[in-house]
């Protein structure tokens, strides 16, 4: 009995240390914030941030978005793409990502407001609650981690967090190890993004689609003679493109969104790669889906594995 008792009050006593004690500091991608007490009502500005939420079970009473056509300012968001509305719950649509209506922030009474940490919005929605910022491409080895983990843990997340991470590496090892054979033969790629005849460029190793093929084990291989001066992203013409060749790397997957009709007409960087005589394979992108995420990664993956293996 004396044993059981030990037993039950151990494991309380690791519950009770895993639960998070306020106030607490967040050191994040736009300083440090303080939290008083644990948040009920959040405000999410951007996609990406929803990856911080969702995996948690967390549903924001507010978000923002530059994507998203269909939205009206102070309704329930509307037309989603990548989301499910049940994945989001009835949040009300606060405006562009970016730059967010401060005045419809403020009428939902957040305790807790994400952004991402670009946002010229910061100061003014410092002033209606705490802000949290993330840059998930600042660090290619930990992309949106450290992120998902500080947001957990000023949510009284962290136990759900870290399982949410035990499966993302479990499931990101069979698609890993599904890939191995073609990233033997393959292992050199250049990432492209095609959006359309002014919009063309290469991700380099901070990007987060380009961290997620590092994870599936992919080499990144650059545009010849092309410096991608922030880690992330650089534009590339035409002329540039006819330079990538089996010497340099062993196939090109390219990034193309649809057009407003829902078409994918050639563009003329599509044409340049054809005359390369590289392999291509075309990922087609929703609009919606964000840099990079735990939910994101896994779906990138996944779609990734089936395109390149025909399956």
């Amino acid at each position: 009995m004396i044993r059981n008792l030990m037993i039950v009050a151990f494991c309380w006593s690791l519950l009770a240390g895993a639960q998070t004690a306020y106030p607490l500091t967040i050191r994040h991608d736009a300083g440090e914030t303080t939290i008083a007490k644990k948040p009920e009502r959040v405000v999410a500005l951007g996609e990406e941030l929803l990856e911080l939420l969702i995996p948690l079970g967390v549903k924001p009473v507010g978000y923002g978005s530059s994507r998203i056509q269909a939205a009206r300012l102070g309704e329930v968001v509307s037309g989603l793409t990548y989301y499910s509305p049940s994945q989001l719950g009835p949040a009300i649509y606060v405006g562009n990502s970016m730059q967010p209506s401060l005045e419809a922030v403020l009428s939902l009474k957040p305790d807790l407001i994400l952004v991402w940490g670009t946002s010229e919005a910061i100061e003014g929605l410092k002033k209606i609650a705490p802000v949290l910022a993330w840059e998930f491409n600042r660090d290619p080895v930990t992309g949106w981690r450290t992120a998902f983990l500080e947001t957990a843990r000023a949510l009284n997340q962290t136990q759900q967090a870290q399982k949410v991470l035990r499966d993302y590496d479990a499931q990101m090892r069979v698609w890993r190890g599904r890939l191995a054979p073609f990233v033997a033969k393959n292992p050199r790629v250049t990432s492209l993004f095609l959006y359309n005849e002014q919009f063309t460029g290469v991700f380099g190793p901070k990007f987060n689609y380009s961290i997620a093929l590092a994870r599936l084990g992919f080499r990144l291989a650059n545009v010849p003679g092309v410096e991608i001066k922030d880690g992330s992203y650089q534009p590339v013409s035409p002329e540039a493109l006819a330079t990538i060749s089996r010497s340099n790397t062993d196939f090109v997957l390219y990034i193309r969104a649809k057009t407003p009709d829902g078409r994918y007409p050639e563009l003329t960087s599509e044409r340049v790669l054809k005359t390369t005589q590289v392999p291509l394979y075309r990922y087609e992108l929703d609009l919606q889906e964000p840099q990079g995420g735990p939910i994101t990664d896994l779906r990138r993956a996944e779609k990734i594995a089936r395109l390149l293996l025909g399956r």
